[in-house]
């Protein structure tokens, strides 16, 4: 007997020492940082990357991207508009206190604010009620095709705690506001923000109360700011960093010619485009005074025909991007392939043709707002745009920012023409559809900064969201792309790759929405 508790002791502690050497500290680092720990406040790629490890929906997606239960573990639809989720239990915020449905309720309503830049993804909700303490009931104004792809992005925030802490409602961050979630965090999530220094490192520990099973070995994550992409590189290959992303597409080959490291590879969702101003009766960085050029089809048409996606493509981005004609990636949903066709050719002939017939023979001068730490090879892309406008005498001086300030800038309406990308993180055309491309009012459009509008393609977008036939659904999609093709509302350039850089014994799921999710992630 005392045998066989010794054996067993030894068994137990043997297995805790593996359990321990097993968990495991890790620093990552990105050209870019999370703007606000505020999950209703931005809609933007890092920030929801840094968010997903603090913040959890009534439902989430796994790492293939299919939707999976939360803090909802059930869900059932009694009628086409009425959804009726029962809350997980046991799920505690991270300072202590219970989950309850008023949270829910609080969350999804303060989504649903006006300053709130995720109310998107609360489109078609009329209402949302507890019923009891542990059930909640959201009540769509029609049938939502895309509710449940949604839910992972209106995060839960505790009430008390926004309450307590003069958070009730997102800080609206086209006026640079702040309140106390904008710079703490409370969530339900695997991991909680124990520092924040923005723009420079934001460190990450594991939550050990969390209420699911935790999938990775990472105990404690140190997320870095390393903008310039020459330093991102030296420091992986240095040993200083575990997992570095975006790896420039020139040091793919050098970091994958190191036996201690890789990279992974494949195709985003993202699509970079240009955005024009054709909302201003006169553009507001242009040379051209007392009218607006962008408000000519003819002049847009010639802009669009004026750029060689090819070039950009094979030069530029070293044949890891793909050209198209729309502002939505193949692969995300109700998007027929068949429409990322380009619309017009490239053709400076046609391009200065057009210019002349809309009175502009001569060309004019412009600014072109760029960011130059958020996506990959970014200024690289505006400088080549500025050389190909020259060719058909339009000067584009090129205005490179920080992410932060062009969001900010952009945000605000403050720019005539602008280099943009946007990832649908529902992976949901009507996503995409609703935030660029449809006319900014109410809820709708928030980052179609060029303004664009066009009644007929708002009643296709208005439909999409309702229609519950799939084929009907795509039908309706390339409806609506085709319109605005034909209007060049803007300028589709083509759809980003991803790679990420990280040591041989790192093993990460590649996500297609480019967010890095530690849970999947283990070091061995």
């Amino acid at each position: 007997m005392m045998l066989r508790l010794r054996r067993g002791l030894l068994l137990a502690l043997s297995l805790l020492a593996i359990g321990t050497a097993h968990a495991v500290p890790f620093k990552w680092a990105s050209q870019d940082d999370a703007t606000t720990l505020d999950p209703h406040a931005f809609n933007h790629g890092m920030t929801l990357t840094l968010l997903n490890h603090v913040y959890e929906g009534l439902v989430r997606r796994d790492k293939d991207m299919r939707i999976e239960p939360a803090l909802a573990q059930r869900w059932e639809q009694p009628t086409p508009t009425t959804w009726v989720f029962h809350l997980r239990p046991g799920v505690r915020f991270h300072d202590g206190t219970p989950l309850a449905a008023a949270d829910v309720v609080f969350s999804i309503q303060r989504a649903m604010h006006p300053d709130s830049d995720m109310k998107v993804f609360a489109a078609s909700i009329g209402s949302v009620k507890a019923q009891g303490p542990a059930t909640v009931v959201i009540e769509t104004e029609f049938a939502n095709a895309a509710l449940l792809q949604s839910l992972p992005e209106l995060r839960v925030m505790s009430k008390a705690w926004s309450e307590g802490n003069g958070a009730n409602a997102p800080a609206n961050m086209r006026q640079k506001q702040e309140n106390a979630a904008t710079r703490q965090a409370n969530g339900t999530g695997p991991f909680r923000v124990a520092s924040r220094e923005p723009d420079v490192k934001t460190v990450l520990e594991r939550n050990e109360q969390w209420w699911g099973k935790h999938t990775t070995n990472i105990t404690r994550a140190e997320l870095l700011k390393v903008s310039s992409d020459a330093t991102r590189v030296a420091a992986l290959l240095s040993g200083e960093l575990d997992f570095a992303y975006p790896i420039p597409l020139q040091d793919i080959a050098r970091v994958e010619s190191n036996p201690r490291f890789k990279v992974k590879q494949g195709a985003e969702i993202r699509v970079m485009f240009l955005s024009l101003d054709q909302g201003s009766d006169e553009l507001r960085y242009a040379s051209v005074k007392g009218r607006n050029p962008f408000k000519d089809q003819r002049v847009r048409q010639a802009f669009y025909q004026a750029i060689d996606t090819e070039a950009i493509r094979s030069r530029i981005m070293r044949n890891s991007v793909r050209p198209t004609g729309i502002l939505i990636a193949t692969g995300v949903n109700s998007v027929d392939p068949a429409a990322t066709q380009r619309q017009y050719a490239y053709d400076p002939e046609a391009a200065r043709r057009l210019l002349a017939q809309a009175g502009y023979e001569n060309g004019f001068e412009l600014t072109l707002d760029c960011p130059n730490d958020r996506y990959v090879n970014d200024e690289q892309v505006c400088v080549a745009v500025a050389a190909m406008l020259s060719r058909v005498n339009v000067k584009v001086a090129v205005n490179p920012l920080p992410a932060a300030r062009f969001f900010q800038k952009v945000g605000a309406g403050d720019s005539s023409f602008n280099f943009f990308g946007y990832t649908p993180s529902n992976i949901d055309a009507y996503n995409a559809m609703d935030v660029i491309m449809a006319t900014r009012q109410g809820g709708s459009g928030q980052w179609n900064v060029g303004r664009y509008s066009n009644p007929q393609v708002d009643a296709l977008i208005k439909q999409v969201l309702s229609e519950m036939d799939a084929r009907k659904r795509t039908e309706l999609v390339t409806q609506a792309l085709a319109l605005h093709k034909r209007d060049v509302g803007h300028i589709p350039l083509y759809q980003q790759g991803l790679a990420w850089g990280m040591r041989q014994n790192v093993d990460a799921a590649l996500q297609i929405d480019n967010r890095v999710n530690l849970n999947y992630i283990t070091v061995k």
